[in-house]
């Protein structure tokens, strides 16, 4: 809001009036006198007395109107820091050196750089995004922009970022894990990746709809679901309409920067940028990514603002990182005071689910280096969390959006199991804002609670739950130890015996490449949420369940 002023205007400095008249009284006699003296004489003796009269009168300045200014503050963007030079001697980062505590910096953001917005030299600044500067692509790895990062693993590595993987292969593909959890799975992970670069819409972000016309693979069968669903039944492979296709976009982009892409280099350089592209394109003034038609618009708004920040986090594009500030500040007003957050802006209701979004999105963007006080919106986040978890059974129990409520369900999947997915929040949520340690008897007893028999992951149609199975593995690969291996294991057998291509009746019928089969790489939408999201959600999500192994550094014991 401009400033304001208030004026007031000088006072008149003079008033005319009329002379009065010349009093009676005089004489005759009396101006026959003065009629004798000698005019000289008498302006003469005016002058003096005048002279005398001044002599005596101080002056004395009018006094002064004061001009009272209401001034308003301007939010200013403020301009990044100038990075630091990199030191004379490259680092190189072999497979088997541990985490560097003060990596260097990339110097793209130097070299030659043109202003504050833009760290590419290149003969493009600020015209979108600008292309990769470099001529000759280093076989170094480049580290994280951010050198007094904490971050961990691929995706914004532990302490260590991408944007330049050997012979400018991209991203982190080709470094060691820095999770703690190594790379297993790596084939797997480029098949749904493979599979979400081919559907990606040309406008850069995926459809839950319009997927399959999408599809760049010319000549592939398409059988979409070949259990649960009859084949070729398309209503067992598409998503609502528009509604999730923001949130979509943030997730697939979500699992390439989580493997070590971005769109700078890379084998899906064009992929990412795209995808990025259409982001700011779609972000509002107010930070929030797309419309506020849907009271769900928060879940896409969460999802974004975490791609967008370790998407900078991991390239150090200094043209993202006022889209990604703009992100946190709109999650920091979204949500309610002294608690947690839920559909819209402070709308006073709160729920597990929503937060635990919002608490991961935060998360990101420290990761990223964004600074921005996170004290208060953690705190009163864990002060929801406690709100809601409570003894039932015997058992600790974090509600959904009462105390000990049950995890949520769409109508559509009413029947599907319940399952522990808020108590897996809950670990997560308050190990990633450092409100509780491995030595809290509630995140130990919901760990215990998470790996039941009745809850480990299994392909029986109403115990599907890709959400479930990606929240889990968040928190248990934190917790570690017996408690991980006890989920880890049929949570990656599940997924990778159903991934498409490798699934035991796509090889019965030898469709085991992409160019055989469209569905190759990516999964069944057949969970209690695919009927919301569709298979470019199923894809995503287990995409980023595959990468969790590195994706977060394991906080200390």
């Amino acid at each position: 809001m401009a400033g304001q002023q208030q004026y007031y205007e000088e006072p008149a400095d003079q008033q005319y009036q009329d002379q009065a008249p010349a009093e009676a009284g005089n004489t005759g006699e009396d101006l026959t006198a003065l009629a004798s003296v000698p005019w000289v004489a008498i302006a003469l003796a005016i002058h003096v007395v005048l002279i005398v009269i001044a002599y005596f009168i101080k002056a004395q300045a009018p006094d002064r109107v004061e001009i009272q200014v209401i001034q308003s503050q301007v939010e200013q963007e403020a301009i990044p820091p100038t990075p630091e030079q990199p030191p004379e001697e490259p680092v190189e980062f072999p497979k088997d050196e541990p985490v560097q505590e003060n990596p260097t910096e990339d110097e793209r953001i130097v070299e030659d750089a043109k202003d504050d917005n833009n760290e590419d030299p290149s003969d493009k600044p600020n015209n979108d995004l600008a292309e990769n500067p470099n001529n000759d692509p280093s076989k170094d790895e480049s580290p994280h922009p951010n050198k007094n990062s904490t971050t961990s693993a691929v995706g914004l590595g532990g302490g260590v970022g991408g944007g330049g993987g050997r012979g400018g292969k991209g991203g982190f593909a080709y470094r060691r894990a820095r999770g703690g959890g190594g790379r297993p799975h790596q084939d797997r992970v480029k098949a749904a990746l493979e599979w979400l670069k081919d559907h990606q819409n040309k406008e850069g972000y995926w459809s839950a709809t319009t997927f399959s016309d999408d599809s760049v693979r010319a000549g592939a069968a398409k059988t979409y679901n070949i259990e649960f669903v009859a084949v070729g039944d398309k209503n067992g492979d598409k998503g609502w309409e528009q509604t999730c296709d923001i949130g979509l976009t943030g997730m697939a982009l979500l699992a390439f920067v989580g493997a070590g892409y971005d769109h700078k280099e890379g084998d899906y350089k064009t992929t990412c940028r795209n995808a990025i592209t259409y982001l700011r394109k779609v972000q509002n003034p107010d930070g929030c990514f797309g419309p506020k038609e849907d009271d769900h618009f928060v879940y896409n708004h969460a999802i974004c603002a975490m791609a967008m920040a370790e998407a900078y986090g991991l390239s150090g594009d200094a043209v993202l990182k006022p889209i990604a500030e703009k992100s946190v500040e709109f999650i920091l007003q979204a949500q309610n005071p002294g608690l947690g957050w839920r559909y819209g802006v402070r709308p006073t209701y709160n729920d597990s689910s929503v937060t635990g979004w919002m608490v991961l999105a935060l998360k990101s963007c420290k990761m990223a280096g964004l600074e921005f006080d996170s004290t208060k919106c953690y705190a009163d986040a864990a002060k929801w969390y406690e709100m809601v978890t409570v003894q039932s059974g015997g058992y600790w129990k974090c509600g959904y959006d009462s105390p000990g409520s049950n995890n949520a369900r769409l109508r559509s999947a009413g029947d599907y199991d319940n399952n522990p997915s808020m108590d897996s929040i809950y670990v997560m949520s308050l190990l990633f804002m450092g409100k509780a340690d491995l030595t809290d008897e509630k995140v130990r007893a919901m760990s215990r609670t998470c790996i039941e028999k009745d809850f480990l992951p299994r392909w029986e149609q109403k115990k599907i739950d890709y959400y479930w199975w990606y929240y889990c593995s968040l928190a248990l690969f934190q917790v570690g130890g017996n408690i991980w291996d006890q989920w880890e294991k049929p949570m990656a057998k599940t997924l990778l015996d159903s991934q498409r291509g490798y699934h035991e009746k796509d090889k019965a019928k030898g469709m085991t490449t992409k160019a055989q089969l469209d569905e190759h790489g990516s999964w069944d939408a057949v969970d209690a949420w695919g009927s919301a999201g569709g298979r470019v959600y199923s894809t995503a999500i287990n995409c980023l369940t595959l990468e969790v192994y590195y994706r977060y550094q394991r906080q200390n014991k």
